[in-house]
């Protein structure tokens, strides 16, 4: 008799009390874990032993065992897709651990199980026209990935024998796409490619490999609202990156929350000291893997040790620029007691001008000649033609003593700067940046000293951080990328990937790179020591 048979004798009442309950119109409840539904002991017994026996029936299915560590994230998916708690569920766990071949085990074995139960249990009637679970990847090869393990198990003579068993009556037909069980259940994989139109699916489980690697806007405005009509789970695995994006940020989230008393776990991470645990050939890897490319290696501690390496591909991490907020200082409206210093990013296609100002410790160099910069205030214009721009910017600049402007000099911003020079000329010096290569990356690796070392200050009170500029501002300056053109270091808001598409923007970065750039020319230059040939010792 097969494990499915076991889930219909005494497992308890009907569980129609797991319904969340219901909230009233006026209840605002102080966090987001009040509005989860709370089960009695009886029924929380009985939904343990429920996704007990589904995990052993999904082993007994595929032939496999799950490793300890794999058994808590299969646990907790098959336990979110019962409940219906519309949770994100994120995995980190080093490369080849098992992450993919456990999610294909659960997947199975629940597309086969549920929807006999619906047959009995009230809480899996949802499932009485079969499991749909969407299998979403970077591009359409990695997608195929699980897809294949799941029709491996579902196509492989162990299930062929239990299809039999007059209980299942299952029959599989697998496609290129998408397997279709006779019960309605359906596993379907699919590219989340940033191009792809992948709209008009609803789904109970959507599992995203590879998700550090993921376009945000697909995932959230195509992917997530596939699960809106069933209250869906959405599972997220893959390895850390160089870059932020959905992925890290659902992780950071989950964190979070699991703080809070009474909080379920929806983040699981393992790395190889875990894995190898479990893993004899894995530990003996592992070893031989740390001398062929080092354990402080980028590919060592991204594959296997699990460390995000935001500093090495980002402009500026979270950390740092949480660091650098003054939380007692508010944007300065006007400034006369010393000069300050100014970057211009003219507008371009879908842009918009932004006027960085910044104060500058002229008195107290570093020993290398970097001072210490202070953002004033942005202003940001958009959608106004230039003559208007000319004349909000001089109003904007009117209050400050201005001692220099960089103007990006790109484009049209050529002509600007020459405007402005005639119109602001007579106060200040205005200095057309040039935007080759050469130039901007003499211009950033001049900005990044200045991060790196602390020197760049922006307001933190709680008034500026109300403000869109501010935000912005910090938006733009943790979504910024480093990037290698040649021998070139430049930075640029993503064109694509975790964090990259049409709302990324680089405007308030680029300004305040122009603005601390203005405080070059005066940095003292390096000076090299030689004993002259007249003089004797």
């Amino acid at each position: 008799m097969f494990v499915h048979m076991a889930l219909y004798e005494d497992l308890g009442p009907d569980l129609d009390d797991l319904a969340p309950p219901e909230v009233e119109e006026d209840r605002f409840p102080e966090d987001e874990d009040d509005l989860e539904p709370e089960l009695s002991e009886e029924d929380s017994e009985f939904l343990d032993q429920i996704v007990i026996r589904t995990l052993v029936f999904s082993e007994k299915l595929s032939g496999m065992t799950l490793r300890p560590y794999q058994r808590e994230l299969a646990y907790r998916i098959v336990e979110s897709v019962i409940l219906a708690d519309g949770e994100e569920i994120t995995a980190v766990q080093s490369r080849q651990s098992g992450k993919s071949e456990c999610c294909a085990i659960v997947v199975s074995g629940m597309m086969l199980l549920f929807p006999k139960l619906a047959k009995a249990f009230a809480i899996f009637e949802r499932f009485e026209r079969g499991l749909m679970v969407g299998l979403f990847a970077p591009v359409d090869g990695q997608s195929e990935l699980i897809y294949q393990k799941v029709i491996g198990i579902l196509n492989s003579q162990r299930a062929k024998d239990m299809y039999d068993d007059p209980e299942l009556d299952e029959k599989v037909v697998p496609g290129a796409k998408m397997a279709v069980l006779r019960s309605g259940s359906f596993c379907r994989r699919q590219t989340a490619h940033p191009k792809a139109k992948i709209e008009g699916s609803s789904y109970h489980l959507v599992i995203l490999d590879e998700s550090q690697d993921m376009d945000e806007t697909i995932i959230r405005k195509s992917i997530m609202p596939m699960l809106a009509a069933y209250a869906g789970t959405a599972v997220k695995i893959g390895t850390p990156s160089y870059h932020k994006g959905d992925f890290y940020k659902a992780i950071q989230f989950n964190k979070r929350r699991q703080t809070q008393r009474g909080a379920k776990r929806n983040h699981f991470e393992y790395d190889y000291k875990v894995v190898s645990k479990y893993n004899p050939y894995y530990e003996k890897f592992i070893k031989k893997e740390k001398l062929r490319i080092g354990e402080d290696s980028d590919e060592f501690m991204l594959s296997y040790a699990l460390k995000w390496l935001l500093d090495r591909g980002m402009l500026i991490t979270e950390d740092v620029m949480d660091y650098l907020a003054d939380t007692s200082m508010q944007m300065v409206r006007g400034w006369s007691r010393s000069p300050v210093v100014v970057g211009i990013d003219p507008a371009r296609v879908q842009d918009s001008t932004v006027v960085t100002v910044m104060w500058v410790d002229w008195e107290h160099p570093d020993p290398a000649g970097y001072r210490e910069h202070r953002i004033l205030n942005w202003l940001e214009i958009n959608n106004a033609e230039w003559e208007d721009q000319y004349y909000q910017i001089y109003e904007f600049l009117e209050p400050y003593d201005v001692a220099r402007i960089g103007v990006d000099a790109q484009g049209m911003g050529g002509p600007i700067a020459e405007r402005l020079d005639r119109i602001l000329g007579h106060r200040c010096e205005v200095v057309p940046c040039f935007s080759d290569a050469k130039n901007q990356s003499e211009r950033w690796k001049h900005f990044i000293q200045i991060l790196q070392r602390r020197l760049l200050v922006y307001p933190g009170h709680s008034k500026a951080r109300r403000t869109r500029n501010w935000k912005r501002f910090r938006q733009q300056m943790e979504d910024a990328e480093k990037q290698m053109k040649g021998n070139y270091l430049l930075v640029a808001a993503p064109t694509e990937g975790p964090v990259g598409g049409k709302y990324a923007n680089d405007d308030f970065v680029d300004s305040a790179a122009l603005a601390c750039y203005m405080s070059h020319y005066d940095t003292a230059p390096e000076a090299e020591s030689v004993t002259a040939p007249w003089y004797r010792s």
